[in-house]
């Protein structure tokens, strides 16, 4: 079968002046349980999106791939998504208006393995009952308050769940047997506060919760085959519980309030640190991460870079590419000397802050 893909952006045309989708004021989503379908009713909202029938009616029966990017569509009612229910693979509807998942159009896709709703105005996770090869799961920028009614997925290995109004994870939101099947979590810019209940994510190996409001790594400990961590713009203020994390590659950590460098005593796999604008005031503790090649410690608050090599030198990184050291006194300190001096004592680099 040869793979089809039409991609549609910017139909039909604007609507009418004054014909506008309401952002749903509802509260927590424990007050919907079974998400009704509120959208039953025609609306003069509805009428907005009924110039997609005939869009939709020039689409053939066994596309693979559909894009209806910004197309200003509060609903998928129209859609008529069954049709392709043989043959669709991936569907995106980003930056659109739809406010709900409505079962009745989903529960035919089931060969369906990616889904993009990036950017509506969806406030519950439902509706995906039938959809369970799933693999990739976009429901960034919309305002989701709740993990919820995704643990059925049991193929699903990358979740996005980027910018919603999510405050904490609960012990049903992520369990088997999706807990299994994922290896990457986006939930950077939510409400988080900790990384509590994520101990049944066992393969998860990346997870990125920059911008929320977490105080501690308690809980990490349990993802033992992460290689990328990104919990940069959190309150962070030491580096701990990565003890049980030796396949740990990636640790990004800027933004924080971290005054020290230990606790990577047993991340020897770690080739990229980025712990920039922090109040860390010593090197010390990074000196047996033979193979470091990425290293960010700019803005904080080291004095002295008179015996950088001692932490950094060829003999203990040799594979050192890029570091940044900039914003630190130690450079005002150094003035015009600053480049020359690193560059004498980390011979290996080839680069230096943003040069």
């Amino acid at each position: 079968m040869v793979e089809k893909k039409v991609q549609v952006v910017g139909y039909p045309p604007d609507p009418p002046q004054g014909v506008e989708g309401a952002k749903s004021e509802s509260g927590d989503e424990a007050e919907y349980p079974d998400h009704p379908d509120t959208e039953s009713m025609p609306t003069e909202l509805d009428h907005a999106d009924e110039g997609i029938e005939e869009l939709m009616a020039t689409f053939a029966d066994d596309e693979t791939e559909i894009d209806l990017t910004h197309l200003r569509l509060t609903t998928t009612k129209y859609l008529g998504l069954e049709r392709f229910a043989n043959t669709l693979r991936k569907l995106c509807l980003r930056q659109n208006e739809i406010k709900s998942i409505r079962s009745k159009d989903f529960h035919s896709l089931v060969h369906l393995k990616d889904l993009d709703l990036y950017d509506n105005q969806i406030e519950h996770i439902a509706g995906l009952e039938n959809c369970l090869e799933l693999e990739v799961l976009d429901l960034s920028f919309n305002n989701i308050r709740h993990v919820s009614r995704l643990a059925h997925l049991a193929k699903c290995h990358t979740l996005y769940l980027v910018q919603n109004k999510i405050a904490k994870l609960r012990p049903d939101d992520l369990q088997m047997p999706i807990a299994t099947s994922l290896r990457s979590l986006e939930l950077g810019g939510n409400r988080l506060h900790s990384l509590e209940h994520l101990d049944k994510l066992v393969h998860l190996e990346e997870l990125w919760v920059g911008k929320n409001k977490i105080t501690s790594l308690d809980g990490i400990q349990h993802l033992k085959n992460l290689k990328i961590l990104s919990i940069q713009s959190n309150r962070l203020t030491k580096l701990d519980n990565l003890d049980e994390l030796a396949s740990l590659e990636e640790l990004y950590v800027s933004h924080n309030g971290i005054t020290s460098l230990s606790g990577l005593e047993h991340n020897h796999q770690l080739n990229t640190l980025d712990f920039g604008a922090n109040q860390v005031e010593s090197l010390q503790g990074v000196e047996h991460l033979s193979k470091m090649s990425q290293f960010w410690g700019n803005d904080n608050r080291i004095q002295d870079f008179n015996h950088l090599d001692q932490f950094l030198g060829p003999q203990l990184m040799p594979d050192l590419e890029t570091i940044y050291l900039e914003g630190n006194p130690g450079q005002k300190a150094e003035g015009a000397n600053y480049r020359r001096k690193i560059s004498l004592m980390l011979p290996q680099i080839e680069q230096l802050d943003a040069t």
